[in-house]
């Protein structure tokens, strides 16, 4: 996850502070490619000591597309944080582990990585409405919240591609927090109700 998190700062950085002196930018694409190429080592020792590869390659086959394109390797520090949840030996409602605060973890992160991404290709596209770190910020929340306003929008291939793929991860976010407030609520109601029904017992 460490290391995910400095490909996402090396990758983001360069991108929202532009322009930058050159030598900071070949300073941050070294990095970017350091971390890449230790996440390439990393999943091929994988392979290579997996004892059935054939079923290793489909099960870490999102793992293989997180490192083969480029835009999505900052997400491997989404995978890591729910693997935080998941290795956690605190209480189940702990704060720092509450899958609420993990869905907001990871909807931040994702906007963030998601911004960078459509910046760089539309910053300088004909007829953009996105050139700043401003406008990628402001496009990237309110396509993850599904409110899509209108005012900002991609208009290259690969920004509308971006955006699908921010879109689908919204509803799943909208779904996943409406799901646990509602499991929430009803278990909530459901111990009011034993308790009540205790005292008129």
């Amino acid at each position: 996850m460490f290391l995910s998190l400095i490909y996402t700062f090396a990758y983001v950085y360069p991108i929202f502070a532009y322009p930058i002196p050159q030598n900071w930018n070949k300073a941050f694409h070294l990095v970017e490619y350091t971390t890449w190429a230790i996440f390439v080592i990393d999943y091929g020792i994988q392979l290579k000591l997996a004892s059935n590869k054939k079923r290793f390659l489909r099960s870490e086959l999102l793992s293989m597309m997180l490192i083969a394109i480029p835009f999505l390797r900052p997400v491997r520090a989404m995978r890591g944080i729910v693997f935080l949840r998941h290795a956690s030996t605190r209480p189940k409602d702990s704060l720092l582990m509450t899958l609420p605060w993990m869905i907001a973890t990871l909807g931040g992160l994702m906007m963030l990585i998601m911004a960078a991404a459509v910046l760089n290709v539309e910053r300088f596209a004909p007829n953009s409405t996105i050139h700043n770190t401003g406008d990628a910020l402001w496009w990237s929340l309110v396509t993850v919240t599904t409110i899509g306003y209108g005012d900002k929008y991609p208009v290259t291939g690969e920004g509308r591609l971006l955006a699908a793929v921010l879109i689908i991860f919204g509803i799943g976010l909208v779904a996943s927090l409406t799901g646990y407030f509602a499991s929430a609520i009803i278990k909530q109601v459901s111990v009011n109700t034993v308790e009540t029904n205790k005292e008129n017992a």
